[in-house]
């Protein structure tokens, strides 16, 4: 007996049924591929995971425990850097404060008027940290000329700290420099974002990879002084390789390094090194050491 073929809607129905397994089969391919390359790429990121570590001590230590100097970056409001004042403070040392007429212990900030196109980071140094870094040991009641610190600080503060310790004739005043997320071999990244003919301009080409700033200063601890480094180096940026490491969003992992300096790397953000509980705990481990 001859069947009759199937009415148009039925085929219609019936191819439709099979276009919507095929999609949800797709979908469900789509979304293993999905998990898989995610799966691959964690695998990947984890490996690359080789942070540095160099034990308190073992490049050098400082000569004694000293009032704190904490220089924040270009742009920064400074409130970064509470937990490590907090923690400062419960160890009794002593943090010196830029701005009395806040509340709590400020560190020195970058203003913007501070600033104009033609600043640069030896501009800032001795024209504005030294004189704020001198104001702020005459209010804590120390001599402003012959007072020895230890100084932290943040991305470009480090630079204008090595300005004075290396060409102002700081050297013996600093004991302990620590330096988190300072560019002493430059940032391409600060360097473009400063580009054009904004008062930033100047300060981003004295961070620019091989500027004439950075290879004035040089790429290794001075003799006499004791440096210590960190350098953020979060997961989510390992794949953007510079050197054995990544990249902290404004920063090489490893530009902050210097030969002869105790240098290290934590799997975090640019701005948020100083939020670290174990990077507050091993600056202040760094300070104590002597």
């Amino acid at each position: 007996m001859d069947t009759a073929p199937a009415p148009a809607t039925d085929r219609g129905h019936a191819a439709g049924r099979a276009r919507s397994r095929w999609l949800r089969r797709g979908w469900r391919r789509r979304v293993l591929v999905t998990v898989a390359v995610a799966g691959v790429a964690a695998l990947v990121l984890n490996l690359l995971d080789t942070q540095v570590r160099t034990p308190v001590g073992a490049a050098g230590v400082g000569r004694g425990t000293f009032p704190v100097v904490e220089i924040s970056g270009l742009g920064s409001d400074g409130t970064g850097f509470a937990d490590l004042t907090a923690a400062l403070g419960d160890e009794g040392v002593t943090v010196l404060d830029f701005d009395p007429g806040a509340a709590g212990t400020q560190p020195l900030v970058f203003p913007r008027d501070a600033i104009t196109a033609g600043t640069g980071v030896a501009d800032l140094a001795t024209s504005y940290v030294a004189p704020q870094v001198r104001a702020a040991l005459t209010r804590a009641g120390l001599d402003p000329d012959t007072q020895q610190v230890d100084v932290v600080a943040h991305s470009m503060g480090g630079l204008t700290a090595r300005y004075l310790v290396e060409e102002a004739g700081w050297a013996d005043r600093v004991d302990d420099l620590v330096m988190v997320a300072t560019p002493n071999h430059g940032s391409d990244v600060i360097d473009w974002e400063t580009r054009g003919n904004g008062p930033f301009r100047t300060l981003g080409r004295d961070m620019a990879p091989g500027s004439a700033l950075l290879d004035g200063l040089g790429y290794a601890e001075p003799a006499g002084e004791v440096y210590t480094a960190i350098g953020g180096d979060p997961w989510v940026f390992r794949w953007y390789r510079h050197g054995s490491h990544g990249f902290d969003d404004q920063v090489p992992s490893e530009s902050p390094f210097l030969d002869g300096a105790a240098n290290n790397t934590w799997p975090d953000l640019h701005g948020r090194l100083l939020d670290d509980a174990e990077v507050v705990d091993l600056i202040t481990a760094t300070l104590r050491a002597s």
